[in-house]
């Protein structure tokens, strides 16, 4: 699997599998290396996965960056936010060509968000963290602003589960959703025998659209 073979077909859908494939070795890795529990924020796992793809032999290889906190920004300049800080930022981007003909550039997304099964208490600290708060804000920041196009359509939400079972994380998301009268939307595992250590899922809404997730418990 790599980038300087060029693609057999569709750019996009190849590069989407690549990076499939080294958020896999990054997030095992991380895994190992790093002791990530339930008081990490969601910037600093994006973080130690962002060294982990980066620092990995096939990601050089392939020349593949990938970077986090980007902005985007409009392709019209003239319609640049006047705060650029204003501007959307997504957790992570991979980038990088397709180069079996005229060389094309591909991107892949990644928005994260973190998960708790259950409310909990941070090290340290006596209040306790809402794990619903966490559920409805993976739909509000998470699912919601896809499918508002405040994100490139290609992204896929990462959801990282520092307290409990995937399952359960995954679970709390879905109630809220029904709550909201949301049922047909709620999330559904898919099996992915290519990437066996990322547990996937799918949710299909109202416009059309089927937005990709990915859940990786620490």
């Amino acid at each position: 699997m790599g980038l300087m073979g060029g693609f057999v077909s569709d750019a996009d859908h190849s590069f989407k599998m690549v990076c499939l494939h080294l958020l896999e070795m990054a997030y095992c890795e991380v895994k190992t290396t790093c002791s990530i529990d339930k008081d990490w924020t969601e910037n600093a796992v994006s973080e130690a996965l962002k060294k982990g793809i980066n620092d990995n032999e096939e990601t050089i290889r392939t020349h593949v960056t990938a970077v986090v906190e980007v902005r985007q920004l409009p392709e019209d300049m003239s319609s640049m936010p006047s705060k650029v800080d204003d501007a959307p930022r997504i957790d992570i981007k991979l980038g990088g060509f397709d180069t079996s003909g005229a060389p094309y550039r591909v991107c892949y997304y990644m928005e994260a968000k973190n998960l708790y099964a259950s409310d909990f208490k941070k090290t340290g600290h006596r209040s306790i963290v809402s794990s619903t708060y966490y559920a409805k804000r993976y739909i509000s920041s998470g699912i919601d602003h896809l499918l508002s196009g405040y994100y490139p359509g290609n992204t896929i939400i990462l959801g990282y589960v520092l307290v409990g079972t995937i399952q359960t994380a995954v679970d709390k998301v879905n109630q809220n959703l029904i709550n909201d009268s949301r049922d047909t939307e709620c999330i559904k595992m898919q099996a992915q025998t290519e990437y066996p250590s990322l547990v996937f899922g799918a949710s299909l809404h109202p416009n059309g659209m089927v937005l990709d997730h990915c859940f990786l418990h620490f």
